[in-house]
């Protein structure tokens, strides 16, 4: 039986009895060994689903590795990221938003106290531990395309009126912030509490993973998010130590952004909405 195939570059597995390419196979060069095992008959081989490996020797027991797992209230993967963690908030939101449609919906509450119950219930549950997420363009979109979902309900936007309806005309009349802004604050806040720390959370944001990287553009650590959220606010020169000083200093950051055209401001005074 040939154990190697010259036109297509594979060798066969003596475990599996399948052909294997070059690429996969771990070989530089292919030769007529008869003995060769491919990395998932040996047990090396990678999980599809992020895992370094399927389990770990912890002395005499043997632990198995888990794709995901949730730690307080936040799902962490092992394929890194925060798709995981954004998608089960937002189902967790929208869990609590149709528990609370009686009272959103009513039409015995203005829409500032609809919006007040909106942001202390349901927008808390979805941006748990948000602080920690170093969110990227598609999770953003995300949690932002569910949060607008939610206010057109409140606010009774019917399908056809949504091209034309402005959200931030939305979360004026409701008196919310824009969602990217306070995901920044939260974002900004935690990093003064982890640069204050003198624990692991301070090591781990200094810690320096070795090995070498894959092909294209790395991930922007949360690191990284946070420095751009500090350029975005001009809060280079802000001490994060001093914590009366930070914290203002975020305070101000927010209120200064919220200003911003197009940003969905709650300081602008809007003319009270009469219970239908």
């Amino acid at each position: 039986m040939w154990l190697f195939r010259k036109s297509s570059n594979s060798i066969f597995c003596k475990g599996c009895k399948k052909w294997v390419h070059k690429k996969c196979s771990g070989l530089k060069r292919l030769t007529k060994d008869s003995d060769f095992k491919c990395s998932r008959c040996q047990g090396t081989a990678r999980p599809i689903d992020g895992r370094p490996q399927s389990e770990v020797q912890v002395g005499s027991d043997k632990l198995d590795v888990v794709a995901s797992f949730c730690y307080l209230g936040d799902m962490l993967s092992a394929a890194g990221g925060c798709d995981l963690a954004t998608t089960t908030r937002v189902k967790t939101a929208w869990k609590k938003f149709k528990e609370l449609l009686p009272v959103l919906l009513s039409r015995h509450l203005s829409y500032k106290t609809r919006g007040h119950v909106y942001s202390t219930c349901v927008r808390s549950a979805m941006l748990h531990a948000s602080e920690t997420w170093p969110l990227t363009k598609p999770n953003l979109q995300r949690l932002q395309r569910n949060d607008r979902a939610m206010i057109r309900q409140i606010c009774n936007v019917k399908p056809e009126d949504v091209a034309t309806t402005r959200s931030n005309e939305l979360l004026t009349l409701l008196g919310l912030e824009d969602l990217n802004l306070i995901l920044k604050e939260r974002r900004l806040r935690w990093y003064g509490h982890v640069e204050r720390s003198s624990g692991a959370i301070k090591t781990a944001l200094d810690m320096q993973v070795t090995g070498s990287r894959g092909k294209g553009r790395p991930r922007m650590t949360w690191k990284q998010v946070t420095e751009r959220d500090r350029k975005d606010w001009k809060l280079s020169t802000t001490d994060p130590h001093d914590r009366n000083t930070w914290r203002s200093g975020v305070r101000s950051a927010m209120r200064a952004a919220s200003q911003l055209p197009g940003r969905g401001s709650t300081d602008v005074d809007v003319a009270p909405v009469p219970a239908r």
